[in-house]
């Protein structure tokens, strides 16, 4: 019995705990406070400032300012979107209110669950139906960029877009995405990714929710602008040319604005028959360079014509701009000149044949 007794009170003893501490524990983390720090951006995607707002905002009266200096009681979780950090971050070096908020950011949230929300909170069912790939990107990046800022592990959570308004996404905007997102996938085939991350993360901010009417109106010139200033960092310089004999030697000048070395291939394609030329495979271009190649070329008829010129990849698919390169040609080749007077002559035989036909018919 007693043996009993005690196992009755151990029994109490250990409901009691859970009903003290656990119970309590349970009951908080159910009504954890969750601050969402989300901002549209303040960089276009180009990653220019839109105005000069972002500062004053940061302040703690400021309503991005407010996130972290008057945050609401714990037990609290943060949802942070590492667009927002990014764009504090790219604020010059002196700016007071920057650095503050930076340094409250980190103190705040140290003792505090922090999530990573994806990369501009895009609308997560439509990236999600979009481009699935590329959303997990946005995910990853956001939280890379904030574990390397706050110094600790970062989760992610996939279930919240960091806004609570639910609105249709304009069909431009979902096209620019699509069509923008292709041209950088494709750009990527030769030039590292790295070089292309900002602007990457940042055409996310096209599927984002909460723009007004006005500023949504022009995102997607904005980020046609922006890819097509990347594609022309990689481009084959416009030029008239006049030739003047059957073979010559083409000087088209090729340009890398990039940091970084690549390897592509030159695609040249003629108008029409009145010139022979081949493209150029394997071309390393150097960082930030212009490179001359000398291209043999054969003038087969006088007269106006022109070469499309494009950079290529690996498997032939063109990239970005292509330059129209005008010809004239004053020269005509061996092989025509061969055949005109072959047929001079012919004409000449005949014509001198008929002669002495007609000088034969009037004899008699």
């Amino acid at each position: 019995m007693k043996a009993l007794k005690k196992f009755f009170l151990r029994v109490i003893v250990i409901l009691i705990i859970i009903i003290t501490v656990l119970v309590p524990q349970i009951s908080q983390a159910a009504t954890k406070n969750l601050i969402s720090v989300v901002s549209l951006p303040h960089r276009d995607i180009n990653g220019e400032f839109l105005n000069d707002e972002l500062s004053l905002s940061l302040l703690p009266s400021g309503k991005i300012g407010s996130f972290v200096f008057s945050p609401p009681p714990k037990p609290r979780a943060w949802l942070i979107d590492a667009n927002l950090l990014d764009d504090i971050l790219a604020l010059p070096l002196e700016d007071i209110a920057a650095k503050n908020w930076l340094s409250q950011l980190k103190y705040v949230t140290s003792a505090d669950e922090v999530f990573a929300l994806a990369y501009g909170h895009p609308s997560l069912t439509l990236a999600k139906r979009l481009a699935p790939n590329e959303l997990s990107y946005y995910f990853l990046a956001s939280q890379g960029r904030l574990q390397s800022f706050l110094g600790r592990d970062v989760a992610v959570n996939k279930s919240f877009s960091g806004w609570d308004k639910v609105e249709t996404i304009q069909a431009d905007r979902v096209s620019s995405y699509t069509v923008n997102r292709r041209a950088l996938a494709l750009l990527t085939t030769v030039v590292p990714a790295s070089e292309l991350y900002g602007v990457r993360l940042r055409l996310a901010t096209l599927l984002a929710p909460g723009y007004s009417k006005q500023n949504a109106f022009t995102l997607p010139t904005q980020a046609n602008e922006a890819i097509l200033k990347e594609q022309h960092k990689l481009r084959v310089v416009v030029g008239k040319y006049r030739l003047t004999s059957e073979k010559e030697k083409l000087p088209v000048t090729l340009v890398n604005d990039f940091k970084t070395s690549v390897l592509v291939n030159l695609q040249m394609i003629p108008l029409n028959s009145r010139v022979q030329i081949n493209g150029v495979r394997n071309i390393i271009l150097e960082p930030n360079s212009k490179k001359q190649l000398s291209i043999p070329i054969t003038s087969i008829a006088t007269g106006s014509t022109a070469l499309l010129a494009q950079f290529t990849n690996s498997k032939g698919v063109g990239l970005g701009e292509s330059a129209l390169l005008a010809l004239n040609v004053s020269v005509i080749s061996s092989t025509v000149a061969w055949f005109t007077t072959g047929a001079a002559i012919l004409l000449f035989l005949g014509a001198l044949i008929q002669s002495v036909r007609r000088i034969r018919r009037s004899r008699k």
